[in-house]
Parts: C-alpha cells; sequence; structure tokens
C-alpha cells in the first residue's frame, strides 16, 4: 500500500474545510455575474457597467501579493474570521447603495476582502491535508469553488427575479459570515512563527516560480475568453442551448479535479500539466471552429479537462516545493497569474475580434496556450535541475 493511500484525508476537520470553502465561494459567485446588470440599473451607460464589473479583479491583482504576505506573517485563522466578516459587511452594503460612485468605491472594497480571503483560504487549508495528498486535497477544496460556481449564479438569477437586487446581496453577505462561523469552530493549531524577519520581495512573490504564474495566467486567460464570448459567438453561429456547454463542464470538473490531483501526488507535476496544456489547446480549436453544440459541448469536455487539472496542480506543486512558513506566498503567486488572465484576455480579446472576428481570437489562443505553455514547462524544468 503506497503512502497516500495510509494516510486519511476524510476527516471531519477537512469536510469543515471544504464547507468553509463553499460559502467563501458562494459569497463570490452569488453576486458577481449580476454586478454589471445591476450597475445598469443605477446608470444605463454599458461601458461604465462593464469596467465597474472589473473592478474587483483589478483590486484583487496588485491585493494579492500583499494577502499571502499576511498570511505568512499573521494568524491564518484570525484573518480569515476578519476579512470573511469584513467581505459580509461589505456586501450587505451593496444592498442599500444607490451611487455610482458608491458602487465603486464598494467594488474596490470587495477586490480587497475577496482577494485575501481567497489566498488565505487555500493556505489555511493546507494544514489539513496530508503533505503526501496535497494535490488530491487542494483539489478537492478547489472544487467546492467549481460547485459555487456552479450554483451561485443560478441562485442569484432566480432570487433577483423573485426579490430584487438587495435580497441577492443580503444572502452574499450572510454566506460570507457562515465562513466564518465555520472557521471559528474548526481547531487550527498555528505553525510556529519564526523569527521575525526585514520585509523583502520574497515575502510577496516567489520568483522561482515565475513561469508556473505565467502558466496560470494562460489558463485563466483561456477560461476568461470562454466565460466572456461563448455565449455571442453562440448567438452569431445560431447555436442554441449553448448553456450546455457549462453543464457539461461543469459536471466534468467535478471528476477531474480531484483525479488529476491524485495524479499528481503519485506521478509528478508534469504527468498533469502537458496533457492540461493540450486539452487547453484543444477546447481553444474546437471552439474556433464548432459550428454544432456537439463540437461546443466537446470543448467543455477538453476546457474541464485542461482548466480542472491545471491551475490547481500548480498551486499543488508550488505550496509542495516551498517552505511551510511561505505557504501564503506560494498560493499568491499562482493567484496573480489567474487575476492577470482573468483580467487582460478579455480585454486583448476585443481588440482581436474587432480585427479578425471570433474564430482567429480562439485559434490564437490555442496556438500561444501551447507554444507558451510548453516553453514555460520547458524554463521551469531546466531551472529545477539546475538547482
Amino acid at each position: 500500500m503506497s503512502t497516500t493511500d495510509k494516510e486519511p484525508i476524510w476527516t471531519v476537520k477537512f469536510i469543515l474545510v471544504i464547507i468553509m470553502a463553499m460559502f467563501s465561494g458562494l459569497a463570490a459567485q452569488l453576486t458577481y455575474p449580476l454586478v454589471a446588470r445591476f450597475s445598469l440599473t443605477l446608470n444605463p451607460d454599458i461601458t461604465l457597467a462593464g469596467t465597474i464589473a472589473g473592478l474587483m479583479s483589478l483590486m484583487s491583482l496588485f491585493v494579492c501579493p500583499f494577502a499571502g504576505l499576511l498570511s505568512d506573517r499573521f494568524s491564518r485563522k484570525r484573518i480569515l474570521q476578519v476579512s470573511s466578516i469584513c467581505y459580509g459587511a461589505v456586501l450587505l452594503m451593496h444592498a442599500l447603495i444607490r451611487t455610482i460612485p458608491g458602487l465603486i468605491i464598494l467594488r474596490l472594497l470587495v477586490g480587497v476582502f475577496f482577494s485575501i480571503n481567497s489566498v488565505t483560504v487555500v493556505a489555511f487549508s493546507t494544514a489539513f491535508i496530508p503533505p503526501s495528498r496535497i494535490g488530491e486535497g487542494l483539489g478537492y477544496t478547489a472544487l467546492a469553488n467549481v460547485l459555487a460556481q456552479a450554483a451561485g449564479p443560478a441562485i442569484g438569477l432566480k432570487l433577483v427575479e423573485v426579490s430584487g437586487y438587495p435580497a441577492v446581496f443580503i444572502l452574499a453577505s450572510v454566506s460570507a459570515l457562515l465562513c466564518a462561523i465555520v472557521i471559528t469552530i474548526l481547531p487550527y493549531r498555528e505553525e510556529p512563527v519564526k523569527e521575525k524577519k526585514k520585509f523583502s520581495f520574497n515575502d510577496l512573490f516567489a520568483a522561482e516560480f515565475t513561469g508556473f504564474m505565467l502558466l496560470s495566467a494562460l489558463f485563466s486567460g483561456c477560461s476568461g475568453l470562454v466565460a466572456t464570448y461563448l455565449a455571442i459567438l453562440a448567438d452569431q453561429r445560431g447555436i442554441a442551448n449553448i448553456a450546455l456547454f457549462f453543464t457539461v463542464y461543469s459536471l466534468c470538473m467535478v471528476v477531474f479535479r480531484p483525479y488529476s490531483g491524485r495524479i499528481y501526488d503519485r506521478k509528478g507535476v508534469y504527468f498533469v500539466l502537458i496533457p492540461a496544456i493540450i486539452s487547453t489547446s484543444a477546447a481553444m480549436v474546437l471552439i474556433g471552429f464548432g459550428k454544432t453544440l456537439a463540437v461546443m459541448i466537446a470543448a467543455g469536455l477538453f476546457n474541464a479537462l485542461g482548466q480542472g487539472a491545471g491551475v490547481p496542480t500548480l498551486q499543488a506543486d508550488v505550496i509542495r516545493k516551498l517552505d511551510k512558513n511561505r505557504t501564503g506566498v506560494a498560493t499568491s503567486t499562482i493567484q496573480i497569474g489567474q487575476n492577470i488572465g482573468n483580467a487582460l484576455a478579455p480585454m486583448a480579446g476585443s481588440f482581436m475580434v474587432k480585427a479578425l472576428g471570433y474564430q482567429a481570437m480562439y485559434l490564437t489562443a490555442a496556438g500561444l496556450m501551447t507554444a507558451a505553455g510548453f516553453f514555460l514547462l520547458f524554463l521551469q524544468r531546466f531551472k529545477e535541475i539546475r538547482h
């Protein structure tokens, strides 16, 4: 029997960690898809609405490195309690706001607390996962966010129809506060803090994993192009029921995330990342050429295999290879890449769509994912061999 089979992962504490991650994810996913529409009720300018919707990701990009620093220097449990309560309070204030300047301030604050919360949740979770099963454990933790992505927008949209926007923001606030309650219940022994050292760049960013950070940006950038433009592309090509793409994507993610974690734990990072890069590229090619729903559903399967395996494996590998007292910066390094991809890819894609069309945009994404992805893997492997 292997070491991974001997160390139990499904303890009561780990189940509470999954529940905590689910509440944290729901707080974001209930409201994030509705922000632009809510903004339009205050001001009918679509450009302004899109800008406001992107403020959270933009602020997260700047806050993310400092979130990792906080997680490594202070009590992770206390940080999560405070950030979840503040997150809930800011979401609750959305139910009262009636002006665009006020909404802009709230979205910036949401970006701050969301970034701190999402980084610290991952770092905090590692304390409840056996070291030999870190890939599988983080896969399950990430799966909680996938389930939140699948359920949150649908619940939010339905609640808006029934009770209006304030009810959605109140429910999101309750979800963040429930996250804080679960954190309080969880028994947690803090890692012994080493002697305080002077602040350095290494406290903000794990430079030795720049290649993996950029690879996470590629994965997230492809995901952002799908989330932003797939529905518009389907309308243009007359493909009905494109929502099935996201259904298949979500269902496959449920399977692929923990399974890819097991492969990583037993075989290593490259056994997962190479198929993940190929699968994501294949998904972009299928979307680029796809004219039928069947092709798009196949693209959803390939995209889930790539996204479901790629980013969690990158996260697990950086956490495993860095010292325990740098788990926060390990988490934030990969999330910086995700924020870059989420923020820049849809913007760059809009220029390409105007100039060359949707097919060229997705095929370019496939080419970039393949060429740059394997180049970054080669650089990271070369660096590991040298050291």
